[in-house]
């Protein structure tokens, strides 16, 4: 019976990690969205390269480097849930 609920309760951390993990992709893609209409903005209005839409693609550019980081992030969680299930089996 031990065995079961741990199986529980590791599935119950895959869960809610990766609900995590979609949380955090959504937010990331609504947010480039925004972020590139703002700049999309900002150069219409002003016909010209501003400020505000070189700094807003400066933002957009470093916002697009967290995506590789979340396949290091998955692994490395997933990782200490299936580690923290044989930690509880002893």
């Amino acid at each position: 019976m031990k065995t079961l609920t741990s199986m529980k309760l590791m599935e119950g951390n895959i869960q809610g990690f990766i609900l995590s993990i979609v949380g955090v992709a959504v937010v990331l893609a609504v947010g480039l969205i925004v972020l590139a209409q703002l700049q999309t903005n900002a150069l219409t209005s002003a016909g010209v390269t501003t400020i505000a839409s070189n700094s807003t693609g400066e933002i957009i550019t470093q916002l697009g480097t967290v995506p590789q980081w979340i396949g290091i992030i998955i692994t490395v969680a997933l990782a200490f849930i299936v580690l923290g299930y044989f930690y509880n089996r002893m």
